[in-house]
Formats: structure tokens, sequence, C-alpha cells
């Protein structure tokens, strides 16, 4: 935590933003699908955005890309997109917090990459095990503490945002074995649109793709895309490029506590004691993991766009550093 230690010291107010941003996504999904789907705001949401992305990447810069690069982009969209970022908003639409479900995403990338290392025959440290094992305990203690404060919500949509642990073992196997050398701009336009197509599709075939006209669903586009994507994104990236990955990794572990204090603000979502300690020991266990990657890693950048939050970047390909964020520039390739 000495990177998370010294960048607070020299742009507190940036790190402060960032955390805000980042966690935005959480509330935005409690505001949208308090008067929608999640299918439906989603799919509104990706075919604004991904209709921008393509239009500029593609149109107006005239990028090309090879139809493998697009094939493998397109299914790196759907699973670290679509799938992921569905079973994060489903479940806020059954009725569990944004709080609770930003705890449970911010332990499910490290929870991907370890799976992905199983199954790919990699070194997991004992250190790691142990980490992850604290972490989902204490997301245990958190869930245990939940159910008490909302007996309305049934059991099995705490188990939902497990889904997109899923999704992002099967993503981080797809990336790691694609090895693609793709600039982080063409990566994010052809997921987008990916999620664009998949949530139509999805959309139509359930009749859940009629825009809604309620206010407060055009109040949720706008806060997805402007808080969440352009800004939660746009930090991302300029604070990756200015610190570092275990830095901008650190700050994102602090989403969970800020979509809480959110949630209480906006919503009144009572925290029980039980659940803050909970949070405590989850936190414990993922700095447990975290302590290892700030020191052996580097400042090196997935092609996996980040979709809410992706804290294992040095532990997935890692075939590409971008000059410049949004450059359009081929990266260097180092040995996505």
């Amino acid at each position: 935590m000495d990177g998370l230690r010294a960048g607070l010291k020299a742009q507190p107010v940036v790190a402060a933003v960032f955390v805000i941003m980042w966690s935005s996504g959480f509330i935005g999904a409690a505001i949208g699908t308090a008067v929608s789907s999640a299918v439906t705001l989603l799919m509104w949401r990706f075919i604004v955005v991904g209709v921008l992305l393509v239009t500029w990447q593609f149109v107006i810069r005239r990028r090309r890309l090879t139809l493998r690069e697009v094939a493998v982009l397109a299914l790196l969209g759907i699973f670290s997109q679509s799938i992921y970022l569905f079973s994060m908003f489903k479940a806020v639409e059954l009725g569990v917090t944004s709080g609770i479900v930003s705890l449970v995403d911010a332990l499910q990338p490290v929870l991907a990459s370890t799976l992905a290392s199983l199954l790919l025959s990699e070194y997991i440290s004992l250190r790691k095990w142990a980490g992850l094992a604290i972490g989902l305990l204490g997301v245990g203690v958190v869930i245990s503490g939940d159910l008490g404060l909302r007996p309305g919500v049934p059991t099995w949509a705490y188990a939902i945002p497990f889904v997109g642990m899923v999704a992002l073992t099967v993503a981080t196997i797809i990336e790691r074995k694609a090895n693609l050398r793709t600039s982080l701009s063409d990566s994010l336009a052809v997921q987008c649109g990916a999620s664009a197509v998949f949530f139509t599709v999805v959309g139509l075939w359930t009749g859940q793709a009629p825009m809604s006209t309620d206010g407060q669903f055009w109040l949720a586009i706008a806060w997805l895309i402007i808080l969440s994507t352009m800004g939660g994104y746009g930090l991302y990236w300029i604070i990756l490029q200015r610190h570092g990955v275990a830095y901008v990794s650190s700050l994102i572990y602090l989403t969970a506590p800020a979509t809480m204090i959110w949630g209480y603000v906006m919503f009144g979502d009572r925290i029980s004691l039980v659940s803050a300690v909970g949070l405590v020991v989850c936190v414990a266990g993922v700095y447990l993991v975290h302590r290892r990657n700030s020191a052996a890693t580097s400042e090196q950048p997935s092609s996996m766009p980040p979709t809410a939050p992706q804290m294992e970047l040095p532990e997935l390909s890692t075939a590409y550093r971008p000059s410049r964020v949004d450059g359009g520039e081929k990266a260097s390739e180092e040995t996505p």
C-alpha cells in the first residue's frame, strides 16, 4: 500500500474524485433499475456509448482491425462487460444494495484471476490463497449482516454477482490465450459495440427493448455515461499513467465503502455492525493479496479495458503499453 499512500499525498483531490466517479456506476444501477429492468438500462447505455466510440474510432479516425481481432475483442466484451455488468445490475434490481454489490465486485477480479491461473496451471502463492479465503469470509459476513436488514430480498439474489466472477474468469482466459496487441481505444470501442448488440438482441427477445419515458431512467443513463464511463474510465487511465497499477488498484478497493456511504445518503441503505466487521475482514484479505502485486508488478495495463472495477491488471496479459491514453497509437510490444 506504499503506492497508495504516496499517491494520496501527491494528488488527494484527484484520488477522491476518482473513487467517487468509479463508485458512481453502482449508484447509477440503483437509480436506473428502480424504474426499468437491468437489460433495458444496460441496452440503452451501451447503444449510446457504443455508437459514439465506434463512430469515433472506425468512421472518423478510420481505424482498421483484422477480423480475428474484432472477433476476439467482441467475445471479450460479451464476457467482461455484458454478462459481468448484467450480474451487477440484476442483483441491484432484485434489492441487493449497491454497497454490497460493490463489495462483492471489488473481490471478483481477484477471484477471476486466481481461477484463471488455476485452470491454466499457473503458480498461485499461499499468500494469495489466504487472502482470497479471508476476503470471501468477509463477504460472507457482510451478506449475513445485510440479510437481517432486508428480509424481502431473496437469498439467492446475493449469489448473482458471482456470475460475473465466472464471466471474468472466462474473459481472462480468452485474453491470455489470444495475445492481442490492439490499442486501448480500439479495444474499448469494439467491446462496447459488442455489448450494445448483445443487450439489443436480449432486449428485443425478452420484450425489454422499449426505452422508458421516465425522467429517472434517462437521468441514470446520463449518470452512467458521464460519471461512470467518462469520469471513472477517463480518470482511471490518467491516474494509471501517472502513478501505476499498484496505486490505481488500491484506489479501486476504496470504492466499496464509498458506495456504501453513497447508498446510505441517497437511498437510506443501512449498514449493520456485522456488515461493517465483514467489510474490514474483506479489505484485509484484499490487502494481503495486493501486497505481493504492488511489490512485484510493473505499470502495464491490460488490453481488456476495466469494466467495473478490474483490479488484477498486472496478472492479466501485458502485451502492450500505450504511450497515451487515447492517442490511437500502436503500443510497444513487451514480450492483453
